[in-house]
């Protein structure tokens, strides 16, 4: 897969503290909290969040076709 996303968000925190939290595996424990709907659990397969990490990104059921998908990040650019 690839591609990208972009939102602007102003934030009284530093540039360090904010990728402290999105830009590694914590946010992969955030987002079946906060978005159940699309992510049911993120499981670290492989790695500490930083190149070469593998992911496994499960589904929550009912979506035909899609139970989960392994994400590898290869690049890691912040």
């Amino acid at each position: 897969m690839k591609g990208s996303l972009c939102h602007e968000l102003k934030s009284s925190l530093s540039a360090a503290e904010v990728w402290e939290v999105y830009g590694g595996v914590l946010l992969g424990q955030l987002i079946p909290q906060l978005l159940p709907d699309v992510l049911s659990k993120v499981e670290v397969v492989v790695g500490d969040g930083g190149v070469g990490t593998v992911l496994r990104l499960t589904f929550p059921p009912g979506i035909p076709g899609l139970e989960y998908q392994k994400e590898k990040f290869i690049k890691i650019d912040n």
